[in-house]
């Protein structure tokens, strides 16, 4: 570009010297008559005064075009200045609402609204401000105010909804999420919001479409979907059967079935339906395909059930079936053993609960009280029986029903945590192991690490020989 630049300047300096030549060798004179004034003067000089005339024209112009819109740049860099300062107040603002300092955060809220004309902006840090202030009644209407601007509606209706969720308002947080859906149903917190909200509310088949639009864009992981599809049938045929639509609530609970036959919840609804209608052996069947993945004791007394066996060695037998596909899990041992002592099978009952790790340090609640029922109605041991019960008093505990999300305990399983309010996170688990449990553990590995050092029990014979003091 430089060396362009040089070219075209050699241009014009090579044409204006010889348009100079050229006049020099020509010349000429020129003649101004005016009112009695004559003016005799070269071709050259008249040049030379057109030229000055023309230049001295352009700065004229130049002038008064300055003149006249300086006021407005001079409003220009002051509006300036003052957007300046107002995006800065919005940013020190926002950086204080991160911080949860109140005050400063309102401040600067204060002062952008007063700098800036932009009202969405300010608005969003004004209830903001207001949220972190505690001033509820200030941040819903900055809120509501956005509902205006097409532009910031969706954050108005956040804002408005976790407003009412905070007030524990419900169904006016419900009714704001539609609305947030309707406009952005490809937002992964709406849908998943709507969600929660719908099933709390027990609104069971507007929520499995939602899910399904979470699922056709990809926001809810297919494998959670396909669980959550058949934790909400199951809701579903409770809600059909207590409105007296029988074939409904089994229909809903097969397909429940169809989606997840191993969650435990899934197959005891079906089959207690089944059962219900006298189809014990398919009450069976499904039980049969949950237990492998889901065993649980509610299944089993259900198996039983559907089995309508009455006596004692036969119920021990039907169990047998049962649990064949999970010998080793705790709730098949501990089904068997209390079949088995209600069967006075006092060995096989001994032998099912020494394997589930009766005699373990951290052995769970059942285990123990199995051990103390069985001591009693074997051996009548009082002594042994008190032992044990301490034992299930001093245990690390037993799996229940436990929300994974809060770590809520239910006596039952129930598809929304009533202390959190998630949506199927209720699963039969252990609770998690306490201090007393892990060093108990410890101590145990400990001394199976070196055997040589254990301690142990005197041999009679051994003191029948020895000589006497």
């Amino acid at each position: 570009m430089t060396l362009v630049r040089t070219l075209v300047w050699f241009v014009l300096l090579v044409v204006a010297m010889t348009l100079a030549v050229w006049l020099v060798e020509r010349p000429g004179v020129v003649t101004v008559q005016w009112h009695g004034w004559r003016l005799d003067t070269s071709v050259g000089v008249v040049l030379i005064v057109i030229v000055v005339l023309c230049v001295l024209a352009a700065l004229l112009y130049a002038l008064w075009r300055w003149l006249a819109g300086a006021p407005s740049t001079v409003f220009d860099i002051w509006g300036e200045s003052r957007r300046r300062k107002g995006y800065r107040a919005l940013t020190q603002g926002m950086v204080a609402v991160a911080a949860g300092d109140a005050a400063e955060a309102q401040r600067c809220a204060r002062l952008a609204e007063k700098l800036l004309e932009e009202p969405p902006l300010t608005r969003l840090l004004s209830a903001q401000a207001a949220q972190l202030a505690g001033d509820r009644d200030a941040a819903q209407r900055y809120f509501a105010a956005m509902l205006d601007d097409p532009q910031m509606a969706f954050l108005g209706l956040r804002g408005l909804m976790m407003q009412s969720l905070k007030d524990g308002n419900s169904s006016k947080a419900l009714a704001y999420a539609e609305q947030a859906f309707q406009r952005r149903p490809d937002t992964p917190w709406v849908v998943r919001s709507l969600f929660d909200m719908q099933a709390q509310a027990g609104k069971w088949s507007a929520a499995q479409e939602t899910l399904q639009v979470g699922l056709k864009r990809k926001i809810v992981d297919p494998e959670r979907g396909r669980t959550l599809s058949a934790l909400l049938l199951v809701e579903r045929s409770r809600a059909a059967e207590r409105g007296g639509a029988d074939q409904d609530a089994v229909d809903h609970a097969k397909a429940a079935l169809a989606l997840a036959p191993e969650r435990e919840p899934v197959a005891y609804r079906y089959a207690e339906l089944l059962i219900k209608r006298g189809d014990g052996r398919k009450a069976m069947k499904a039980i049969e395909r949950a237990w492998p993945v889901s065993p649980h004791p509610d299944l089993a007394q259900l198996y039983l059930a559907a089995a309508g066996e009455k006596d004692a060695l036969k119920r021990v037998q039907a169990l047998g079936r049962l649990t064949a596909a999970n010998p080793d899990d705790l709730d098949s041992r501990i089904a068997l053993a209390r079949e088995c002592l209600e069967a006075r099978l006092w060995g096989e009952a001994r032998r099912h609960l020494v394997a589930a790790g009766a005699e373990r340090p951290d052995a769970p609640t059942r285990l123990c009280r199995l051990m103390a029922d069985l001591e009693e109605q074997e051996y009548g041991d009082g002594e042994k029986v008190r032992q044990w019960l301490a034992r299930a008093a001093d245990s690390p505990g037993d799996r229940q029903w436990r929300c994974r999300s809060c770590g809520a305990v239910h006596d039952r399983w129930l598809a929304v945590c009533d202390s959190c309010a998630a949506f199927g996170t209720t699963e039969w688990q252990m609770p998690p192991p306490s201090s007393h449990a892990v060093a108990a553990a410890a101590a145990t590995s400990t001394l199976r690490l070196r055997p040589e050092q254990e301690v142990l029990p005197p041999d009679p014979s051994a003191e029948a020989k020895a000589p006497a003091s």
